[in-house]
């Protein structure tokens, strides 16, 4: 019975230490932290002088990436002549984060409230918690996420 056991647990955990030690991928063109940049990415570089170049990423290779401004020019650089390399994002997760929190800090309230003022024979008073709850959470929720979109972030992805 053992051995039937231990010539299952061998081969599933060599496909499972397989699976979860990185091992050396493919060599990648681009560089470090780059693979996640596609042609819509809004970058921002910025050179050892201190200037800074922003516009769309375009993918050249061989260490190198090109900066592609509105105007239609596109300046190639080198990963090593970076002094840092940023992509533009949104705040969406952080404002439906804080939206959903104050949301339900108003629900609690509204919930307390209207439990507080309900002269009923019922002495249950987690009817208006069940409604106010969800409701002011899931409304505050989507309107900090829509605020949240609203707002870029430059996240650093080199070096």
């Amino acid at each position: 019975m053992s051995r039937g056991i231990r010539s299952r647990i061998v081969p599933t955990a060599v496909l499972l230490f397989a699976l979860l030690v990185p091992g050396q991928g493919a060599a990648q063109t681009t560089g470090p932290g780059l693979g996640r940049l596609g042609p819509t990415s809004v970058i921002r570089a910025t050179l050892p002088d201190g200037r800074s170049l922003t516009g769309r990423y375009a993918a050249v290779g061989d260490g190198r990436l090109g900066v592609s401004s509105d105007a239609g020019t596109t300046d190639t650089l080198q990963l090593t002549q970076l002094r840092t390399l940023s992509v533009r994002g949104r705040h969406t997760k952080t404002g439906a984060i804080v939206g959903g929190s104050a949301g339900l800090a108003t629900g609690l309230f509204f919930g307390w409230l209207i439990g507080a003022l309900d002269d009923s024979a019922d002495p249950d008073r987690t009817g208006p918690f069940l409604v106010t709850i969800p409701l002011f959470t899931g409304a505050g929720t989507l309107l900090g996420a829509v605020v949240g979109a609203a707002i870029p972030k430059w996240k650093q992805i080199y070096p």
